[in-house]
């Protein structure tokens, strides 16, 4: 099996110098200045760079750009230690001007979590499952006894 691992998850926004800011300051992550432009901004997290683009990317990637540059197309889950820092962390996240769809809360797969809206509409969640969580399966197995 090929050694893979997510290098980026990017957001598409027309404000990557705010948005960055907002999780650079809400989950403590540095810049990665040597990725800096005028059309991203990237924050180092363990092994994944969380980028921000401006909407140019459409172009650059040869992607159609929707109507749309903010709001929900896909959500971000930030994983903590503890359920008691997803509390704080998504009261972090509201002083820090998000705006909280559903507080924190049991998941009906047990994890504890909330759901946000980051200032530029963008959904994330805040999450503690614990646990051996993944339940990772060899690739193409599909059944509950592995």
């Amino acid at each position: 099996m090929p050694d893979v691992h997510l290098s980026f998850a990017s957001i598409i926004t027309d404000d990557i110098v705010g948005l960055s800011n907002f999780y650079a300051d809400l989950l403590g992550l540095e810049e990665v200045v040597s990725l800096r432009s005028e059309h991203f901004r990237g924050l180092a997290m363990g092994e994944t760079i969380l980028g921000f683009s401006t909407p140019k990317a459409y172009e650059l990637l040869n992607l159609r750009a929707p109507a749309e540059v903010s709001g929900t197309v896909q959500f971000l889950t930030f994983e903590v230690p503890t359920e008691s820092e997803v509390d704080t962390l998504t009261a972090a996240a509201t002083a820090a001007g998000a705006q909280c769809v559903a507080a924190p809360q049991r998941t009906y797969y047990g994890a504890w979590q909330s759901v946000l809206l980051d200032p530029k509409g963008n959904a994330f969640r805040v999450n503690h499952l614990g646990g051996d969580h993944l339940g990772i399966a060899p690739h193409g197995v599909d059944d509950d006894s592995v």
